[in-house]
């Protein structure tokens, strides 16, 4: 692989590591300044508008990066600036239809949300749409022309300017879920211009996009479509979950703190781990990409199976720490101890959203992403079928249940299709069963400890007792070989010269 091709990954691993955890920490400020009420109705509106952002943004960048690649590599600047020129002509024009829609439909729209004041905050984010179609379409030029730490700092721009503004209009005392909605919206609007800037200043042009728009839709559809798909559920589970609850005799104020307990606080924690599996998924795909293309199938193979294996393992050392310590987590970081009852009950729903990030990643470096698609939905009717049935004793717990039902279907379907790919031989299931062996030991070595050390102050009790019992998971992981992490950095063979060019303009999207 060439060294700029690594460096590339490197540096954007490093900067989603940063915004990831600017994010999180933002995250916790929002969930102890609205309360879990306020943020389950904001987490609906958000639901929504994510939605309808990736309607705009998710196949674009990717398209745009490819083709620009392409085109400079031809010697044809023009055309990659009459393409970035169709690409935020057509963003923008969709996001502005579907901000009318939204606008003259607001009563009809309004009543699927259990609270009314989730629409009213979705009117909001709306404009925000238009700023990140333009963005999408000069983000992807970047991307096509490896601007990749340009593209990074405007994401943490972006993340800097929509905590600023609700620091500020939180101490001026203005409405929370109004001033955290405009937050949303001044953040799209910020790193909308800050990419226009950087844009221009790189000698970026506009140009007639003439020619460019029909390539750019059939290409970018499919990908939309994938995308969206995982926007849509959640979607789909903050319309739907609320209502449940409210059917199963919750007052529409219990059940939004519910929601916002569960998905708005516990979610986020449960996918602290699942970064660096989301690193090495990012990681692995152009090495995986390469191997292929070069027909190396014992490197395919080896990736795979290692890599399966890496994540179960991960995934499996914060099961422990998780399921004993989720409630005085949850007190420490939100002050919910509801979170924290969700988050306990939840923490094995770890593994499988471990194997389902990276097999899914690798269902698309192996060209399988429509595959990948419908494995998806049948996961998901999956979990609408249990909610259906749930109606009427349905509680947060239950969609734990559903989630978990979704995410482990989808995997088993993904890993079907990438054994028939690739031949592999399923050598992870071993350190999958080792692995959920050895969580029960050490939730009862976490259980002693936090006994144990309860003259401790509550953050040094949990660090200290998920600390030991980490420690202990990782301990257990190699006196019974788990797994052998060496495998995933074995010097891969050489390819022909001319696969290996090939392969490298493709990489460097």
């Amino acid at each position: 692989m060439k060294k700029g091709v690594i460096k590339a990954v490197f540096t954007l691993s490093l900067f989603t590591v940063i915004e990831r955890a600017i994010g999180f920490g933002f995250k916790i400020y929002l969930s102890r300044e609205l309360g879990a009420a306020q943020l389950g109705v904001y987490q609906v509106a958000l639901s929504v508008f994510y939605v309808l952002l990736g309607l705009v943004t998710s196949g674009i960048p990717l398209v745009v990066s490819k083709l620009t690649a392409k085109y400079m590599a031809e010697n044809r600047p023009r055309s990659a600036h009459a393409l970035a020129s169709a690409a935020m002509i057509t963003g923008v024009v969709t996001a502005a239809l579907m901000c009318a829609v939204c606008f003259f439909l607001k009563n009809v729209l309004g009543g699927l949300f259990a609270a009314k004041e989730s629409m009213t905050l979705l009117l909001i984010m709306l404009p925000g749409a238009c700023f990140s179609a333009v963005y999408a379409a000069l983000r992807g030029n970047l991307w096509g022309n490896e601007r990749y730490t340009l593209v990074s700092i405007v994401e943490i721009i972006e993340q800097v300017v929509r905590i600023g503004v609700c620091v500020v209009f939180f101490s001026l005392g203005f409405d929370k879920m109004k001033s955290t909605s405009l937050a949303m919206l001044l953040g799209c609007a910020i790193s909308c211009l800050s990419c226009v800037i950087g844009y221009f200043s790189l000698k970026g042009k506009l140009a007639p996009p003439k020619g460019q728009f029909a390539c750019l839709i059939k290409s970018s559809l499919p990908i939309t479509a994938v995308k969206t798909s995982g926007s849509i559920l959640n979607s789909l589970i903050a319309l739907i979950v609320p209502q449940l609850l409210i059917g199963s005799g919750m007052s529409v104020a219990a059940a939004m703190s519910s929601y916002g307990a569960s998905v708005g606080m516990a979610m986020p924690l449960l996918y602290i781990p699942i970064t660096v599996i989301g690193s090495l998924a990012f990681v692995m795909i152009p090495s995986l990409s390469t191997a292929k293309a070069g027909g190396d199938s014992d490197s395919v193979k080896r990736q795979v199976e290692s890599a399966i294996a890496f994540s179960v393992t991960l995934a499996a050392l914060f099961v422990p720490v998780f399921y004993e310590l989720g409630e005085p987590i949850g007190i420490l970081v939100y002050d919910s101890a509801e979170s924290g009852r969700f988050l306990s009950f939840s923490a094995w729903l770890l593994i499988p959203i471990a194997v389902e990030s990276i097999t899914s990643s690798m269902m698309n470096s192996l060209d399988l992403e429509i595959k990948s698609l419908i494995n998806y939905l049948i996961g998901s009717a999956a979990l609408f079928a249990i909610l259906f049935f749930s109606r009427g004793h349905f509680t947060v717990y239950t969609l734990s249940i559903a989630m978990g039902v979704n995410l482990t279907l989808s995997s088993i379907l993904d890993i079907i299709d990438i054994k028939r790919k690739t031949k592999i031989k399923l050598s992870f299931i071993a350190p999958l069963v080792k692995s959920v062996c050895l969580i029960f030991p050490a939730v009862l070595l976490n259980r002693w400890l936090y006994a144990l050390f309860s003259f401790m102050p509550s953050f040094f009790r949990i660090a200290c007792a998920g600390g030991a019992s980490l420690m202990f998971m990782i301990l257990l992981n190699i006196v019974f070989s788990t797994f052998d992490v060496h495998m995933l950095f074995k010097k891969k063979r050489k390819t022909a010269k001319n696969t290996g060019k090939r392969v490298a303009k493709k990489l460097r999207t």
